[in-house]
């Protein structure tokens, strides 16, 4: 049996790890908008672009048709080349490093926190002493929805004159207290910009899409060039035009993609962007009575809860099993769950344990690898009920027996 959030219908779970919620709100958003005769590029795209800066505190942003999209443009419009490299966590999904990669840049690793796995000060400061090539761009993942130290991992960032950039694919919405100032994840307080997932699975799902934001203008620009096959239509960008005016014509200065998010998409990630903080709450409550209702388990430990509650988005509920005290492998857990159909998922295989990234060697990583071979995720999603997430435990206690 496959368990994993990819499952075909033949083999539906009850309970998948992750679950869209559609509203009808949703759904006649998009009936609307698939009956404008403008179907991309068109009014929708760019107020999705307006929600987005207003709700997260920046002043540009990019809506493209993948989070991996939105990282690739981030990535090119700070000159990521052979030249200028990153330096990420290993715990994040591909994207994080492949995108810089496509850049021709090459890519370095830094350990985490066991038990978060998240990047620390500490850390990055040791992965910069062991990397053998210029750095330009660091960036921190907020994993399963927890924020990271952004001011502390600024910090070390600049020392070494890389910028920091937050994939915070797991984490709209969430917040910390900074000098007696909330901010929210995406002000661009520590970061040059931030990038968001719009997948099936996130807290605003476009089924794919992403988003990049930022306060600089000129990131914004050449993001905004690269996802239009780095085409400029403006007369003042114009190096050889035809004649005076031309409205038919465009030059491409520089290579770009078709990254474009189209019509449909953005009218569904709007209308579930005006629910992100309804869902935070229930993520937020589903969490709490997660940790009442697996407490005192044998070998396993769930995840903390912080004392400021908006500091964590809730995207997983990663829980931590001594399998090997337990006696037990994680693909039986994982089985056991998915025959009283129950879903789950590891987040993540760290990247140096890819074929392509092996080189990297695992030996450097040991908060990496000891967050990864405990790590569990349940499900999460706002549609759960209390008799749902009863269910769900009592098939871990009894998987995990």
């Amino acid at each position: 049996m496959v368990v994993s959030s990819e499952v075909s219908d033949a083999m539906a779970l009850r309970y998948p790890y992750a679950r869209p919620t559609v509203s009808e709100a949703d759904i006649a958003a998009v009936t609307a908008a698939a009956r404008d005769p403008t179907l991309t590029q068109g009014a929708r795209l760019r107020a999705f672009e307006t929600a987005l800066c207003e709700t997260f505190g920046a002043t540009e942003a990019v809506v493209c048709n993948s989070g991996t999209a939105a990282l690739h443009m981030l990535y090119a419009a700070l000159g990521l080349s052979p030249e200028r490299g990153l330096l990420t966590t290993p715990v994040t999904f591909l994207a994080t490093a492949n995108a810089a990669r496509l850049c021709g840049a090459p890519v370095a690793f830094c350990d985490v926190d066991p038990v978060t796995g998240l990047m620390t000060p500490e850390r990055l400061e040791a992965a910069f002493a062991r990397i053998d090539f210029p750095v330009a761009v660091v960036a921190v993942v907020h994993l399963a929805g927890r924020v990271a130290d952004l001011r502390g991992l600024t910090d070390v960032a600049r020392r070494h004159g890389a910028v920091l950039v937050d994939d915070a694919c797991h984490a709209p919405g969430a917040s910390y207290e900074d000098q007696g100032l909330r901010r929210l994840v995406g002000d661009g307080a520590y970061t040059a910009a931030s990038t968001f997932s719009f997948h099936a699975t996130k807290h605003v799902a476009m089924g794919e899409g992403g988003a990049a934001i930022t306060h600089d203008p000129d990131l914004a620009k050449s993001m905004r060039l690269f996802r239009n096959h780095g085409m400029r239509r403006d007369p003042a960008d114009w190096l050889h035009p035809p004649e005076p005016d031309a409205p038919w014509y465009y030059e491409m200065h520089a290579l770009g993609l078709n990254y474009r998010a189209d019509e449909l998409s953005c009218a569904l990630g709007l209308s579930q962007l005006r629910r992100l903080p309804e869902s935070l709450a229930k993520r937020r409550a589903l969490a709490q009575r997660y940790g009442s209702l697996l407490a005192g388990v044998d070998g396993m430990r769930t995840p903390d809860i912080p004392a400021d509650a908006d500091s964590h988005a809730w995207h997983l509920y990663a829980v931590a099993v001594d399998f090997a005290g337990l006696g037990k492998t994680r693909g039986a857990v994982m089985r056991a769950l998915g025959d009283s159909g129950v879903g789950s998922q590891v987040h993540y295989i760290p990247l140096f344990l890819q074929p392509y990234y092996r080189a990297h060697g695992s030996n450097a990583f040991p908060g990496a690898m000891q967050y990864y071979e405990r790590t569990l995720s349940i499900p999460l999603y706002p549609d759960l009920t209390e008799e749902d997430q009863v269910y769900i435990a009592d098939a871990l206690r009894q998987a995990l027996a």
